[in-house]
């Protein structure tokens, strides 16, 4: 008779980070358009979770516009566990504002950069993000995490 263990129980989100790793970055969209009109407008960036049992995926969708241009990238960080555990959304979430979107956030800044280099206008500066800048907010109508920068 074979027993089967439970998942670790995970009690924060320190934890959380020493049984993950960082095994990849992956791009679904970048672009960018002249728009000479176009309205400045603060970055907003929209976040999605996905769960696996070894394997935690946090998407950022980052939008800004001004200087004659708009932006977009979109991109997630992949997060590979060591082992199936269990753990609190609070501790998720916590995980995901601290960890997953800072991972990113500097590939999101790039590629934005880059894109309004390449339309030779005023490329976007786009701030640090320091702790507590992010702050998660679930969205109901289609279960995705979402949150602007302030």
């Amino acid at each position: 008779m074979t027993e089967t263990s439970s998942p670790r129980s995970v009690a924060d989100a320190r934890e959380l980070l020493e049984l993950t790793e960082l095994t990849d970055i992956v791009f679904f969209e970048t672009g960018a358009r002249r728009k000479p009109d176009v309205e400045e407008t603060p970055l907003s960036i929209q976040i999605a979770l996905r769960r696996e049992e070894l394997l935690l995926e946090v998407r950022c969708r980052a939008t800004v516009s001004g200087s004659g241009g708009e932006y977009l990238a979109d991109a997630s960080a992949v997060f590979t566990l060591r082992e199936p555990i269990e753990v609190s959304d609070a501790i998720i979430t916590e995980f995901v504002e601290r960890v997953g979107v800072m991972s990113v956030y500097p590939y999101l800044r790039e590629s934005i950069t880059q894109s309004g280099a390449k339309l030779g206008l005023d490329r976007p500066v786009l701030k640090l993000l320091r702790p507590g800048d992010i702050h998660i907010t679930v969205d109901d109508s289609d279960d995705k995490d979402s949150t602007e920068t302030t």
